[in-house]
């Protein structure tokens, strides 16, 4: 089985560049994008294994990418792993509402973002291979 393949969603190009490395060394292939509009053109194309998105992106957010992820047949069980770094009242509420598999408080352990990724792809396809719950060590 080849490594998964993550789209990676962030607009800091120093917080998207170390996340990229974290998840390569945690045993995936990345794509990167700077803007939720170019991350579901990409998504729509190629059908990654799943996304990690910023919430606070320029234009589009990550609420909104993925409530456009959910509503496109050929992407709406792409699992989705937001991060970010301002919490309020209604965040759990709004990621529920779309469809995000798992929401991360920002800045988060290269560890924690591999695990929550490995949890959520693994959900996304019961009956298909399986990744190791342990990711190998950052």
């Amino acid at each position: 089985m080849s490594a998964p393949l993550v789209l990676l969603v962030e607009d800091d190009v120093k917080a998207r560049d170390g996340y990229a490395e974290f998840l390569e060394l945690g045993g995936f292939r990345v794509r990167q994008s700077g803007t939720a509009e170019d991350a579901l053109s990409w998504a729509i194309d190629f059908i990654p294994d799943a996304v990690v998105t910023d919430i606070a992106l320029p234009g589009q957010d990550g609420f909104s990418l993925a409530c456009t992820l959910r509503a496109q047949e050929s992407t709406a069980r792409i699992p989705v792993v937001a991060m970010t770094a301002y919490w309020a009242a209604d965040t759990h509420d709004r990621a529920e509402r779309c469809g995000i598999s798992s929401m991360l408080m920002k800045p988060c352990q290269p560890a924690h973002l591999v695990a929550e990724l490995r949890r959520a792809i693994n959900r996304s396809r019961p009956h298909g291979p399986q990744l190791e719950p342990t990711p190998p060590p950052l």
